[in-house]
Protein backbone atom coordinates (compact mmCIF):
# COMPACT_ATOMS: atom_id res chain seq x y z
CA UNK A 1 0.00 0.00 0.00
CA UNK A 2 1.40 3.43 -1.01
CA UNK A 3 1.81 5.98 1.72
CA UNK A 4 0.09 9.31 1.07
CA UNK A 5 2.61 12.19 0.87
CA UNK A 6 2.07 15.43 2.71
CA UNK A 7 1.36 18.36 0.33
CA UNK A 8 4.80 19.97 0.75
CA UNK A 9 6.60 16.68 0.07
CA UNK A 10 4.33 15.93 -2.84
CA UNK A 11 5.12 19.28 -4.49
CA UNK A 12 8.84 18.77 -3.94
CA UNK A 13 8.70 15.30 -5.45
CA UNK A 14 6.74 16.59 -8.46
CA UNK A 15 9.25 19.41 -8.95
CA UNK A 16 12.12 16.92 -8.85
CA UNK A 17 10.44 14.68 -11.44
CA UNK A 18 9.77 17.63 -13.75
CA UNK A 19 13.30 18.96 -13.33
CA UNK A 20 14.84 15.61 -14.22
CA UNK A 21 12.61 15.34 -17.28
CA UNK A 22 13.55 18.87 -18.35
CA UNK A 23 10.02 20.24 -18.13
CA UNK A 24 10.40 22.94 -15.48
CA UNK A 25 12.75 25.29 -17.31
CA UNK A 26 12.11 23.89 -20.78
CA UNK A 27 13.41 20.71 -22.36
CA UNK A 28 17.16 20.25 -22.21
CA UNK A 29 18.17 20.66 -25.83
CA UNK A 30 21.07 18.62 -27.22
CA UNK A 31 24.12 20.51 -28.50
CA UNK A 32 23.25 19.40 -32.03
CA UNK A 33 19.72 18.73 -33.28
CA UNK A 34 17.48 18.64 -36.34
CA UNK A 35 13.76 19.19 -36.53
CA UNK A 36 11.01 19.97 -39.00
CA UNK A 37 9.30 23.31 -39.44
CA UNK A 38 7.51 25.35 -42.08
CA UNK A 39 8.38 28.61 -43.83
CA UNK A 40 5.93 30.95 -45.51
CA UNK A 41 6.95 32.76 -48.70
CA UNK A 42 4.86 35.85 -49.46
CA UNK A 43 4.73 36.67 -53.15
CA UNK A 44 2.49 38.11 -55.84
CA UNK A 45 -0.03 35.62 -57.14
CA UNK A 46 0.68 33.81 -60.40
CA UNK A 47 -0.20 30.65 -62.29
CA UNK A 48 2.16 28.50 -64.34
CA UNK A 49 1.70 26.29 -67.34
CA UNK A 50 2.62 22.58 -67.00
CA UNK A 51 6.07 23.43 -68.44
CA UNK A 52 6.53 26.04 -65.63
CA UNK A 53 6.49 29.02 -67.95
CA UNK A 54 4.18 31.85 -66.94
CA UNK A 55 0.44 31.58 -67.61
CA UNK A 56 -0.84 34.61 -65.67
CA UNK A 57 -0.05 36.87 -62.71
CA UNK A 58 -1.89 39.35 -60.52
CA UNK A 59 -0.28 42.74 -59.87
CA UNK A 60 -2.60 43.46 -56.96
CA UNK A 61 -2.74 40.22 -54.99
CA UNK A 62 -0.12 38.92 -52.55
CA UNK A 63 -0.45 35.30 -51.45
CA UNK A 64 1.49 33.02 -49.14
CA UNK A 65 3.01 29.66 -50.03
CA UNK A 66 3.92 27.45 -47.07
CA UNK A 67 6.80 25.00 -47.50
CA UNK A 68 8.04 22.22 -45.27
CA UNK A 69 11.59 22.90 -44.08
CA UNK A 70 14.27 21.42 -41.85
CA UNK A 71 16.30 23.23 -39.19
CA UNK A 72 19.71 22.12 -37.96
CA UNK A 73 21.06 23.81 -34.82
CA UNK A 74 24.20 23.69 -32.77
CA UNK A 75 25.41 26.19 -30.16
CA UNK A 76 26.63 28.57 -32.91
CA UNK A 77 24.31 28.12 -35.89
CA UNK A 78 20.65 27.86 -36.79
CA UNK A 79 20.44 26.63 -40.38
CA UNK A 80 17.13 26.39 -42.25
CA UNK A 81 16.96 24.11 -45.29
CA UNK A 82 14.25 24.39 -47.93
CA UNK A 83 14.36 21.33 -50.21
CA UNK A 84 10.90 22.06 -51.66
CA UNK A 85 11.98 25.26 -53.39
CA UNK A 86 15.24 24.82 -55.23
CA UNK A 87 17.12 22.67 -52.70
CA UNK A 88 18.34 25.76 -50.90
CA UNK A 89 19.86 26.79 -47.61
CA UNK A 90 17.36 29.52 -46.87
CA UNK A 91 18.69 30.93 -43.60
CA UNK A 92 21.92 30.95 -41.62
CA UNK A 93 21.66 32.64 -38.22
CA UNK A 94 24.89 33.10 -36.28
CA UNK A 95 23.93 32.71 -32.63
CA UNK A 96 26.90 34.58 -31.03
CA UNK A 97 25.55 37.80 -32.61
CA UNK A 98 21.94 36.77 -33.22
CA UNK A 99 22.24 38.01 -36.80
CA UNK A 100 21.15 36.55 -40.13
CA UNK A 101 23.83 36.06 -42.78
CA UNK A 102 21.64 35.35 -45.83
CA UNK A 103 19.02 37.40 -47.62
CA UNK A 104 15.35 36.41 -47.70
CA UNK A 105 12.92 38.31 -49.92
CA UNK A 106 10.01 39.81 -47.91
CA UNK A 107 7.74 39.72 -50.99
CA UNK A 108 8.58 37.82 -54.14
CA UNK A 109 7.59 39.32 -57.47
CA UNK A 110 7.76 37.56 -60.85
CA UNK A 111 9.98 39.50 -63.25
CA UNK A 112 11.68 39.14 -66.62
CA UNK A 113 8.47 37.60 -67.94
CA UNK A 114 8.82 36.83 -71.64
CA UNK A 115 12.15 38.68 -71.92
CA UNK A 116 14.27 35.62 -72.74
CA UNK A 117 16.68 35.98 -69.81
CA UNK A 118 15.88 32.82 -67.84
CA UNK A 119 15.14 29.18 -68.57
CA UNK A 120 11.41 29.38 -67.78
CA UNK A 121 11.31 32.90 -69.27
CA UNK A 122 10.67 34.44 -65.84
CA UNK A 123 12.20 34.44 -62.37
CA UNK A 124 11.36 35.22 -58.76
CA UNK A 125 13.93 35.76 -56.00
CA UNK A 126 13.54 34.09 -52.61
CA UNK A 127 17.14 34.03 -51.36
CA UNK A 128 19.66 31.84 -49.54
CA UNK A 129 22.34 29.54 -50.97
CA UNK A 130 21.36 27.16 -53.74
CA UNK A 131 22.79 25.20 -56.70
CA UNK A 132 21.95 26.19 -60.27
CA UNK A 133 22.39 23.72 -63.14
CA UNK A 134 22.60 22.47 -65.90
CA UNK A 135 21.78 25.67 -67.78
CA UNK A 136 23.29 29.15 -67.22
CA UNK A 137 21.73 31.93 -65.17
CA UNK A 138 19.40 30.34 -62.57
CA UNK A 139 19.18 27.02 -64.40
CA UNK A 140 16.18 24.71 -64.33
CA UNK A 141 15.76 23.85 -60.67
CA UNK A 142 15.49 27.10 -58.68
CA UNK A 143 11.70 26.75 -58.19
CA UNK A 144 11.42 22.95 -58.07
CA UNK A 145 11.38 20.46 -55.18
CA UNK A 146 14.51 18.43 -54.52
CA UNK A 147 14.50 14.97 -52.96
CA UNK A 148 15.76 15.03 -49.41
CA UNK A 149 16.94 12.60 -46.77
CA UNK A 150 18.95 12.66 -43.57
CA UNK A 151 22.19 10.79 -44.26
CA UNK A 152 23.76 11.18 -40.80
CA UNK A 153 22.43 12.04 -37.36
CA UNK A 154 24.80 11.50 -34.45
CA UNK A 155 25.67 13.60 -31.38
CA UNK A 156 28.63 14.98 -33.37
CA UNK A 157 27.30 15.59 -36.88
CA UNK A 158 24.14 15.93 -38.93
CA UNK A 159 24.05 15.62 -42.70
CA UNK A 160 21.03 16.36 -44.90
CA UNK A 161 21.11 15.46 -48.58
CA UNK A 162 19.12 17.22 -51.32
CA UNK A 163 19.24 15.85 -54.87
CA UNK A 164 17.83 16.48 -58.33
CA UNK A 165 17.98 14.58 -61.63
CA UNK A 166 17.73 16.71 -64.76
CA UNK A 167 15.13 14.68 -66.64
CA UNK A 168 13.40 17.85 -67.88
CA UNK A 169 12.80 18.00 -71.61
CA UNK A 170 12.66 21.56 -73.01
CA UNK A 171 9.43 22.91 -74.43
CA UNK A 172 8.71 25.75 -76.89
CA UNK A 173 8.33 28.30 -74.09
CA UNK A 174 12.02 28.02 -73.15
CA UNK A 175 14.29 30.61 -74.85
CA UNK A 176 16.50 29.05 -77.55
CA UNK A 177 19.79 30.10 -75.92
CA UNK A 178 19.17 27.58 -73.12
CA UNK A 179 20.16 24.70 -75.34
CA UNK A 180 21.58 21.93 -73.16
CA UNK A 181 18.42 19.86 -73.51
CA UNK A 182 17.69 17.00 -71.15
CA UNK A 183 21.10 16.20 -69.65
CA UNK A 184 20.18 13.46 -67.13
CA UNK A 185 22.86 14.91 -64.85
CA UNK A 186 22.45 14.29 -61.13
CA UNK A 187 23.22 17.06 -58.65
CA UNK A 188 23.45 16.12 -54.98
CA UNK A 189 24.17 18.59 -52.20
CA UNK A 190 24.70 17.56 -48.59
CA UNK A 191 24.60 20.12 -45.79
CA UNK A 192 26.77 19.20 -42.81
CA UNK A 193 26.59 20.83 -39.38
CA UNK A 194 28.93 19.70 -36.61
CA UNK A 195 28.45 19.80 -32.86
CA UNK A 196 31.26 22.23 -31.99
CA UNK A 197 31.89 24.05 -35.27
CA UNK A 198 30.69 27.59 -36.07
CA UNK A 199 30.38 26.91 -39.81
CA UNK A 200 28.43 24.70 -42.18
CA UNK A 201 29.84 22.51 -44.92
CA UNK A 202 28.09 22.08 -48.26
CA UNK A 203 29.27 19.02 -50.18
CA UNK A 204 28.29 19.18 -53.85
CA UNK A 205 28.41 16.26 -56.27
CA UNK A 206 27.68 16.26 -60.01
CA UNK A 207 27.31 12.94 -61.80
CA UNK A 208 26.99 12.01 -65.44
CA UNK A 209 25.47 8.49 -65.49
CA UNK A 210 25.62 8.19 -69.29
CA UNK A 211 28.00 6.67 -71.81
CA UNK A 212 28.62 10.03 -73.47
CA UNK A 213 30.03 13.40 -72.38
CA UNK A 214 27.60 16.16 -71.44
CA UNK A 215 28.01 19.94 -71.60
CA UNK A 216 26.54 21.90 -68.70
CA UNK A 217 26.94 24.89 -66.43
CA UNK A 218 27.06 24.68 -62.65
CA UNK A 219 26.97 27.64 -60.23
CA UNK A 220 26.34 27.95 -56.51
CA UNK A 221 24.30 31.11 -56.06
CA UNK A 222 24.55 32.98 -52.74
CA UNK A 223 22.41 35.95 -51.72
CA UNK A 224 24.39 37.61 -48.95
CA UNK A 225 23.31 40.07 -46.27
CA UNK A 226 25.60 39.34 -43.29
CA UNK A 227 24.96 41.07 -39.98
CA UNK A 228 21.23 41.48 -40.69
CA UNK A 229 18.33 41.43 -38.28
CA UNK A 230 16.40 38.18 -38.73
CA UNK A 231 13.22 38.88 -40.64
CA UNK A 232 14.59 42.17 -41.97
CA UNK A 233 17.56 41.21 -44.10
CA UNK A 234 19.51 43.73 -46.17
CA UNK A 235 23.02 44.81 -47.11
CA UNK A 236 23.87 48.40 -46.12
CA UNK A 237 25.83 50.56 -48.53
CA UNK A 238 28.95 50.02 -46.41
CA UNK A 239 28.95 46.32 -47.29
CA UNK A 240 32.06 45.21 -49.16
CA UNK A 241 32.77 42.28 -51.46
CA UNK A 242 36.03 40.67 -50.28
CA UNK A 243 37.67 38.45 -52.90
CA UNK A 244 41.23 37.64 -54.04
CA UNK A 245 40.81 39.21 -57.47
CA UNK A 246 42.47 42.27 -58.95
CA UNK A 247 40.50 42.49 -62.18
CA UNK A 248 36.96 41.91 -63.38
CA UNK A 249 35.26 41.55 -66.73
CA UNK A 250 32.27 43.88 -66.52
CA UNK A 251 29.14 43.99 -68.64
CA UNK A 252 29.57 47.69 -69.29
CA UNK A 253 28.23 47.08 -72.80
CA UNK A 254 24.87 46.39 -71.11
CA UNK A 255 25.18 48.90 -68.23
CA UNK A 256 27.31 51.89 -69.17
CA UNK A 257 27.84 53.00 -65.56
CA UNK A 258 30.08 49.98 -65.03
CA UNK A 259 32.62 51.45 -67.44
CA UNK A 260 33.34 54.41 -65.17
CA UNK A 261 33.32 52.98 -61.65
CA UNK A 262 36.87 51.58 -61.84
CA UNK A 263 40.04 52.14 -63.85
CA UNK A 264 40.01 50.34 -67.23
CA UNK A 265 42.79 47.84 -67.94
CA UNK A 266 41.55 46.84 -71.41
CA UNK A 267 38.35 48.75 -72.13
CA UNK A 268 37.78 47.10 -75.51
CA UNK A 269 37.63 43.71 -73.77
CA UNK A 270 35.68 45.14 -70.79
CA UNK A 271 38.48 44.41 -68.30
CA UNK A 272 38.69 46.75 -65.29
CA UNK A 273 40.40 47.00 -61.92
CA UNK A 274 38.40 45.60 -59.04
CA UNK A 275 38.39 48.33 -56.43
CA UNK A 276 35.40 50.67 -56.16
CA UNK A 277 33.00 47.97 -57.37
CA UNK A 278 33.73 46.07 -54.18
CA UNK A 279 31.60 48.54 -52.17
CA UNK A 280 27.84 48.14 -52.48
CA UNK A 281 27.19 51.90 -52.34
CA UNK A 282 29.18 52.30 -55.58
CA UNK A 283 26.74 50.19 -57.60
CA UNK A 284 24.84 52.92 -59.44
CA UNK A 285 22.48 50.36 -60.98
CA UNK A 286 22.14 46.64 -61.52
CA UNK A 287 25.09 44.99 -63.23
CA UNK A 288 27.19 41.90 -63.83
CA UNK A 289 30.93 41.43 -63.40
CA UNK A 290 33.08 38.30 -63.45
CA UNK A 291 36.43 37.64 -61.77
CA UNK A 292 39.03 37.83 -64.53
CA UNK A 293 40.44 35.50 -65.54
CA UNK A 294 39.39 33.53 -62.45
CA UNK A 295 39.42 33.50 -58.65
CA UNK A 296 42.98 32.91 -57.49
CA UNK A 297 42.36 32.22 -53.80
CA UNK A 298 40.32 29.90 -51.62
CA UNK A 299 37.75 32.40 -50.36
CA UNK A 300 35.30 35.16 -51.11
CA UNK A 301 32.47 36.79 -49.22
CA UNK A 302 30.89 39.99 -47.95
CA UNK A 303 31.62 42.09 -44.86
CA UNK A 304 29.01 44.43 -43.41
CA UNK A 305 31.19 47.30 -42.18
CA UNK A 306 28.39 48.76 -40.04
CA UNK A 307 28.91 45.96 -37.53
CA UNK A 308 32.01 44.28 -39.05
CA UNK A 309 30.20 40.97 -39.54
CA UNK A 310 30.82 38.86 -42.59
CA UNK A 311 30.03 35.60 -44.31
CA UNK A 312 32.74 33.84 -46.30
CA UNK A 313 32.70 30.88 -48.64
CA UNK A 314 35.91 28.81 -48.47
CA UNK A 315 36.56 26.25 -51.21
CA UNK A 316 39.16 25.07 -53.72
CA UNK A 317 38.27 27.83 -56.14
CA UNK A 318 41.30 27.75 -58.47
CA UNK A 319 40.85 24.05 -59.26
CA UNK A 320 37.10 23.47 -58.86
CA UNK A 321 35.04 26.67 -58.95
CA UNK A 322 37.24 29.31 -60.62
CA UNK A 323 34.26 31.33 -61.81
CA UNK A 324 32.96 34.19 -59.67
CA UNK A 325 30.00 36.25 -60.81
CA UNK A 326 29.13 39.50 -59.01
CA UNK A 327 25.62 40.92 -59.14
CA UNK A 328 23.52 43.47 -57.31
CA UNK A 329 20.35 45.35 -58.23
CA UNK A 330 22.11 48.65 -57.56
CA UNK A 331 22.37 50.37 -54.20
CA UNK A 332 19.96 53.32 -54.33
CA UNK A 333 17.60 51.52 -56.66
CA UNK A 334 17.24 48.52 -54.35
CA UNK A 335 16.58 50.70 -51.31
CA UNK A 336 14.03 52.80 -53.19
CA UNK A 337 11.90 49.77 -54.00
CA UNK A 338 8.69 49.05 -52.13
CA UNK A 339 8.58 45.22 -51.98
CA UNK A 340 4.82 45.39 -51.61
CA UNK A 341 4.31 46.99 -55.02
CA UNK A 342 4.46 44.94 -58.19
CA UNK A 343 6.83 45.81 -61.00
CA UNK A 344 10.31 46.26 -59.53
CA UNK A 345 12.18 43.19 -58.26
CA UNK A 346 15.22 45.16 -56.99
CA UNK A 347 16.23 44.21 -53.47
CA UNK A 348 19.15 45.33 -51.20
CA UNK A 349 21.51 42.35 -51.13
CA UNK A 350 24.74 41.17 -52.77
CA UNK A 351 24.66 38.11 -55.00
CA UNK A 352 27.87 36.14 -55.53
CA UNK A 353 28.10 32.98 -57.63
CA UNK A 354 30.72 30.19 -57.69
CA UNK A 355 30.95 28.42 -61.03
CA UNK A 356 32.74 25.76 -63.04
CA UNK A 357 32.71 28.23 -65.97
CA UNK A 358 34.40 31.65 -66.09
CA UNK A 359 31.09 33.31 -66.99
CA UNK A 360 27.52 32.53 -68.05
CA UNK A 361 26.95 30.81 -71.40
CA UNK A 362 30.40 29.21 -71.35
CA UNK A 363 30.16 25.44 -71.09
CA UNK A 364 31.82 23.05 -68.71
CA UNK A 365 31.77 19.34 -69.50
CA UNK A 366 31.42 16.02 -67.71
CA UNK A 367 32.95 12.99 -69.42
CA UNK A 368 31.03 9.74 -69.65
CA UNK A 369 30.34 8.47 -66.11
CA UNK A 370 32.42 11.27 -64.62
CA UNK A 371 31.77 12.53 -61.10
CA UNK A 372 32.84 15.93 -59.80
CA UNK A 373 32.51 16.64 -56.10
CA UNK A 374 33.84 19.29 -53.74
CA UNK A 375 33.28 21.00 -50.39
CA UNK A 376 32.17 24.57 -49.78
CA UNK A 377 32.44 25.96 -46.24
CA UNK A 378 30.30 28.93 -45.16
CA UNK A 379 31.88 30.70 -42.21
CA UNK A 380 30.42 33.73 -40.37
CA UNK A 381 33.01 36.18 -39.08
CA UNK A 382 33.08 38.96 -36.49
CA UNK A 383 35.57 41.84 -36.40
CA UNK A 384 37.33 41.18 -39.70
CA UNK A 385 37.32 44.21 -42.04
CA UNK A 386 39.10 42.31 -44.81
CA UNK A 387 40.62 38.88 -45.40
CA UNK A 388 43.98 37.99 -46.94
CA UNK A 389 43.87 34.25 -46.15
CA UNK A 390 41.18 31.72 -45.28
CA UNK A 391 40.79 28.03 -44.68
CA UNK A 392 38.39 26.00 -42.58
CA UNK A 393 40.40 26.74 -39.41
CA UNK A 394 40.94 30.49 -39.62
CA UNK A 395 40.32 33.67 -41.57
CA UNK A 396 43.19 36.15 -41.39
CA UNK A 397 43.87 39.76 -42.30
CA UNK A 398 47.52 40.84 -42.47
CA UNK A 399 48.70 44.35 -43.31
CA UNK A 400 51.37 46.90 -42.42
CA UNK A 401 51.78 50.66 -42.58
CA UNK A 402 54.41 53.34 -41.91
CA UNK A 403 54.06 55.40 -38.75
CA UNK A 404 55.14 59.02 -38.25
CA UNK A 405 58.67 57.97 -37.26
CA UNK A 406 59.17 55.95 -40.44
CA UNK A 407 58.83 52.65 -38.60
CA UNK A 408 56.51 49.91 -39.77
CA UNK A 409 53.50 48.85 -37.74
CA UNK A 410 52.22 45.37 -38.52
CA UNK A 411 48.51 44.63 -38.23
CA UNK A 412 47.07 41.16 -37.75
CA UNK A 413 43.48 40.07 -37.22
CA UNK A 414 42.70 36.41 -36.76
CA UNK A 415 39.24 34.82 -36.54
CA UNK A 416 39.33 31.09 -35.84
CA UNK A 417 36.71 28.39 -36.13
CA UNK A 418 37.91 26.79 -32.88
CA UNK A 419 36.15 28.75 -30.13
CA UNK A 420 37.15 27.70 -26.64
CA UNK A 421 40.34 26.00 -27.83
CA UNK A 422 43.85 27.10 -26.91
CA UNK A 423 46.07 27.78 -29.92
CA UNK A 424 49.59 29.02 -30.56
CA UNK A 425 50.04 32.15 -32.69
CA UNK A 426 53.36 33.21 -34.19
CA UNK A 427 53.87 36.46 -36.12
CA UNK A 428 57.30 37.15 -37.56
CA UNK A 429 59.31 38.82 -40.30
CA UNK A 430 60.55 36.11 -42.61
CA UNK A 431 63.81 36.55 -44.53
CA UNK A 432 67.52 35.99 -43.94
CA UNK A 433 66.79 36.62 -40.28
CA UNK A 434 63.40 35.86 -38.81
CA UNK A 435 62.66 38.20 -35.91
CA UNK A 436 59.52 37.31 -33.99
CA UNK A 437 56.97 40.06 -33.54
CA UNK A 438 54.61 38.00 -31.41
CA UNK A 439 54.48 34.45 -30.10
CA UNK A 440 51.85 33.54 -27.53
CA UNK A 441 48.97 31.20 -26.83
CA UNK A 442 45.39 32.42 -26.95
CA UNK A 443 41.89 31.01 -26.67
CA UNK A 444 39.59 31.28 -29.66
CA UNK A 445 36.23 33.01 -29.32
CA UNK A 446 33.14 32.96 -31.51
CA UNK A 447 32.19 36.62 -31.13
CA UNK A 448 35.39 38.51 -31.91
CA UNK A 449 38.68 38.43 -33.78
CA UNK A 450 42.08 38.54 -32.15
CA UNK A 451 43.58 41.92 -33.09
CA UNK A 452 47.26 42.82 -32.82
CA UNK A 453 49.27 45.93 -33.77
CA UNK A 454 53.00 45.31 -33.60
CA UNK A 455 55.84 47.74 -34.24
CA UNK A 456 59.16 47.07 -35.92
CA UNK A 457 61.90 49.58 -35.09
CA UNK A 458 63.15 51.66 -38.01
CA UNK A 459 66.51 50.45 -39.28
CA UNK A 460 66.32 47.08 -37.54
CA UNK A 461 66.30 45.24 -40.84
CA UNK A 462 68.57 45.68 -43.83
CA UNK A 463 67.06 46.79 -47.11
CA UNK A 464 65.52 43.90 -48.98
CA UNK A 465 62.45 41.80 -49.57
CA UNK A 466 60.83 39.99 -46.67
CA UNK A 467 57.47 38.52 -45.72
CA UNK A 468 55.15 39.22 -42.82
CA UNK A 469 54.16 35.72 -41.76
CA UNK A 470 51.57 34.18 -39.47
CA UNK A 471 51.60 30.59 -38.22
CA UNK A 472 48.66 29.24 -36.24
CA UNK A 473 49.02 25.91 -34.44
CA UNK A 474 46.79 23.76 -32.29
CA UNK A 475 47.71 22.97 -28.71
CA UNK A 476 49.14 19.69 -29.97
CA UNK A 477 51.42 21.48 -32.43
CA UNK A 478 49.52 20.78 -35.65
CA UNK A 479 49.65 23.67 -38.14
CA UNK A 480 46.12 25.01 -38.61
CA UNK A 481 46.97 27.96 -40.86
CA UNK A 482 50.12 29.49 -42.31
CA UNK A 483 50.18 32.57 -44.52
CA UNK A 484 52.22 35.66 -45.33
CA UNK A 485 52.17 38.91 -47.28
CA UNK A 486 55.16 40.54 -49.03
CA UNK A 487 57.12 43.11 -47.01
CA UNK A 488 59.90 45.26 -48.40
CA UNK A 489 62.46 47.43 -46.61
CA UNK A 490 63.89 50.16 -48.80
Amino acid sequence: MLKKLQPAYAMAALALILLVSGSVFGAMEPDLRIYGTTVAFRHFAFQLKPDRTMLSFDRHKIVETVFAAKVIENKYLKVTLLPEYGGRILSLIYKPTGHEELYQNPVGTPYGIGEGNFYYNWLMVYGGIFPTFPEPEHGKTWCLPWKTRIVAQTPDEIGVEMSFVDDITPVPGVPAKFNKGRTNLICTTTVWVYKDSPYLKLHVKLQNPQDKPVDYEYWTCTTLAPGSQPGKTLSPGESEIIAPIGRVKSKDDWWRWMGSVDKPIDATRHIFEFKNLATFANWADMGIAYAYPKVEGSFWGVVNHVNEEGLFRVADNPNVTPGLKLWTWGYKQSYATDPGSFGNAARPYIELWAGHSPEFFVNASLAAHEVKDWDEYYIPTVGLPKVTFANVHALVYLDYAMDEEKAHVFHAKVFTTHPGETMDLLLRIKGDSQPELYHKSFTGTADQSLELDLGQAAGSLAAGKYAFEMVLKSSSGAVLAQTSIPYEVE
